[in-house]
């Protein structure tokens, strides 16, 4: 009987365990969302060099390789898009969700009826200049 009870034990251990170890892969793959503003530019270093890079919208953000292990994302305009990067085995290296705002990151947007605008805020803030209409 004890036999039976530590071979029990022993199993629910291991099982418990996996799923922690299952859970904590899991999490590490979901990828949170790298948030930039337009015009700004943030750095996204790899575990390994890469030899392929996918934009999911051109449009919205743009990636340059500085070397084989450092991505550059250049906010181009508001948007939502995916980088993703693969190494020479194809294997991934990167996969994560940029959103494009067009609030500077530490920046506020003060709405005053149907006019705006917009504050870059560090210790202290300042107006940034309206943005002019598309033609």
């Amino acid at each position: 009987m004890r036999r039976l009870s530590l071979a029990l034990c022993a199993c629910i251990m291991s099982l418990g365990a996996t799923a922690a170890s299952a859970q904590s892969a899991g999490s590490q793959s979901a990828s949170t969302p790298l948030t930039i503003s337009a015009g700004q530019a943030t750095r996204i270093s790899l575990s390994a060099p890469a030899r392929d890079l996918v934009v999911g919208d051109p449009a919205v953000a743009d990636v340059s390789l500085i070397n084989d292990r450092t991505l550059v994302i250049l906010g181009k305009k508001i948007g939502v898009t995916t980088v993703l990067a693969f190494d020479a085995r194809g294997q991934a290296l990167a996969d994560r969700q940029i959103v494009v705002s067009g609030t500077p990151v530490g920046g506020v947007v003060v709405q005053r009826g149907a006019a705006s605008a917009t504050y870059a805020c560090s210790a202290s803030c300042s107006p940034l200049p309206a943005a002019e209409p598309a033609k």
